[in-house]
């Protein structure tokens, strides 16, 4: 049983002292998340949660009482991972983007420095210490645990910004059983935005309008969901979606605060994958190939019809005429929303060859989604 309780500096001390790679380290303890609670209930019932993130009200209840860890926990270390560095996307037309928070898995590369962290106190304080280590979590709201912490704060784009890290930087947590004699326990504040005062740069670049208010997004509309789902996307959004391969952080790379940033951060190879892939190598990947290429990154969890989609969506968008060989044999694929992209991209890219191509499939087609696409276009 630990019955001596430490201050908060001390276990700090002990981080920065001994952790490289942990870019700022605060210990809070746990909070009441009341009042971030009612703002993503408010969200869950506007629907602006998509269904397949299966979140319910008795889950995100559960998430903000810290159900898996109440029973133990009494502290938890707070931590950030700058990740800004001065690699480049290369200009090659046809290559495909990943946005930069995903070039290497900073999560699992600071869930490691957690877990030395952990380790690390425990021998220098002479206690054991249970722990439970968390880095981009659901069953946790890391970004209201990472405002009270003092870290950062909302900007209204609801990424956190840190006024030396900007918003390039990674959140993760270690759940400990240590008493701390914090003193003083604040309740958590409502985000304000004062951090942004009369900016709205992030609200004008998105080009989904998916910041519906200060603070508030519609997921269905962003550009980093629909890039992370097998989904159909409207006209609309495809005619904006640019070269898109995974993700998107244009409400982050225009705030001012991700101006001028040092690029010190560290560049580890922990699910390295880099600025992007040719989108003609994403289009002939197969499922080896997928986990090789993708093996310890973010993107390896995610359903590869996804990204292949975002190949397709990203070839017809740039209207690469030398992808139309490649497109062909996709008007054949197994799965519509496949065939319904491939056949836009087609179409985009114009060619009588490919108008050939898409007539022959109409006549074939079984699926209305697919002929509506194709009727749009002949």
């Amino acid at each position: 049983m630990k019955s001596k309780k430490l201050k908060p500096e001390i276990i700090k001390k002990i981080v920065k002292d001994n952790i490289t790679g942990i870019d700022a380290v605060e210990i809070i303890p746990l909070i009441n998340l009341g009042s971030a609670l009612k703002g993503t209930i408010s969200c869950l019932k506007q629907g602006l949660i998509p269904a397949s993130y299966s979140y319910s009200k008795e889950k995100t209840e559960s998430a903000y009482s810290y159900k898996n860890y109440k029973s133990w926990a009494k502290s938890i270390i707070v931590a950030a991972k700058y990740y800004y560095t001065d690699e480049k996307f290369p200009e090659e037309k046809a290559f495909g983007r990943i946005a930069r928070f995903t070039w290497r898995n900073n999560y699992r590369y600071l869930s490691l420095k957690l877990e030395d962290a952990v380790n690390k106190i425990s021998d220098n304080i002479g206690i054991p210490i249970i722990s439970k280590i968390l880095s981009n979590y659901t069953s946790i709201p890391e970004k209201a645990l990472c405002k009270y912490s003092g870290i950062a704060d909302f900007g209204k784009n609801s990424v956190l910004i840190n006024r030396s890290m900007g918003s390039y930087f990674t959140v993760g947590e270690a759940f400990i059983d240590l008493d701390i004699d914090f003193d003083e326990i604040k309740e958590l504040e409502a985000p304000d935005y004062t951090l942004c005062g009369s900016c709205n740069l992030c609200r004008a670049a998105c080009p989904t309008h998916a910041i519906i208010k200060n603070g508030v997004i519609n997921i269905n509309r962003c550009f980093q969901y629909i890039s992370e789902n097998l989904i159909l996307m409207p006209l609309k959004y495809r005619e904006k979606w640019g070269n898109r391969l995974y993700g998107c952080s244009i409400c982050i790379d225009v705030c001012p605060y991700n101006k001028n940033l040092v690029p010190w951060a560290k560049k580890h190879n922990i699910g390295f994958v880099g600025q992007g892939m040719d989108l003609l190598e994403v289009l002939s990947l197969k499922q080896e190939e997928w986990n090789r290429t993708f093996i310890d990154n973010q993107i390896v969890i995610r359903d590869p019809g996804a990204i292949l989609k975002n190949a397709i969506t990203s070839l017809g968008y740039l209207e690469y005429k030398k992808s139309i060989d490649f497109l062909f044999p996709f008007l054949n694929h197994e799965h519509e929303i496949i065939r319904a992209y491939t056949a836009w991209a087609i179409g985009k890219i114009n060619t009588k060859t490919g108008k050939k191509m898409l007539y022959a499939r109409y006549k074939e087609e079984k699926s209305q989604m697919v002929k509506t696409e194709i009727e749009c276009i002949l």
